[in-house]
């Protein structure tokens, strides 16, 4: 499985022109309870090279992946006892896709209605946090097809990162995961305006092995 999960992942490329679109949901929009499932959970042993407590943000490297950010969910008691340098296996969550759709008044309003409700964890007993989603919007620039990625100039000013991206840089979009956001990019076509909206990466254990 492919995990685009840095913000140096998040590339410069050209825009082009517009054109009309038409509606396209997965079913998590249409008011199911919005849940990420047990697939899209990892385990990974890295060494952690920064954090910010005020937002319970670790950074930590792993040799495949590079860099990655995440946020400690609640379940990650020893969040205060983490140090850069402690080397830690890590239980955690990629991005997930919960909306990939041709923009609309409809969209937009059901993208902001996700991201006030925010996800659960499936099978997850003892977390009381729902997991944080966001949400960028913006012209199509490329679809990757094989990989299953959309570049967008981003006009929302998501926050998939701090600092968030500016307005209109274009930006590599995590890999669509969910199978009804695969069905939906496959209709997505260079200079369509798109909405998503995506799971923050999510740890909900790191074990601290020295």
């Amino acid at each position: 499985m492919l995990h685009t999960n840095r913000r140096t992942a998040l590339k410069l490329l050209g825009g082009v022109a517009l054109s009309t679109t038409s509606l396209a949901l997965p079913a998590a929009a249409q008011g199911e309870d919005l849940v990420v499932p047990n697939t899209y959970q990892n385990f990974k042993r890295g060494t952690i090279n920064s954090l910010h407590p005020e937002r319970r943000i670790f950074n930590i490297v792993w040799e495949d992946l590079g860099r990655v950010k995440m946020r400690a969910a609640d379940l990650v008691t020893n969040y205060p006892s983490l140090k850069a340098g402690n080397i830690v296996d890590t239980q955690w969550y990629d991005y997930l896709d919960f909306m990939i759709a041709k923009k609309t008044p409809a969209t937009t309003a059901r993208a902001k209605a996700m991201m006030a409700q925010g996800a659960r964890l499936a099978g997850i007993p003892g977390s009381q946090e729902r997991i944080r989603l966001w949400e960028m919007d913006g012209m199509c620039t490329k679809v990757d097809q094989a990989g299953n990625v959309v570049f967008l100039i981003n006009a929302s000013g998501g926050e998939p990162d701090k600092p968030a991206p500016d307005s209109g840089e274009v930006i590599q979009m995590p890999q669509v995961q969910s199978p009804a956001g695969m069905a939906t990019l496959k209709t997505i076509q260079v200079g369509d305006q798109v909405a998503s909206v995506f799971s923050q990466q999510t740890a909900i254990k790191a074990t601290i092995i020295r």
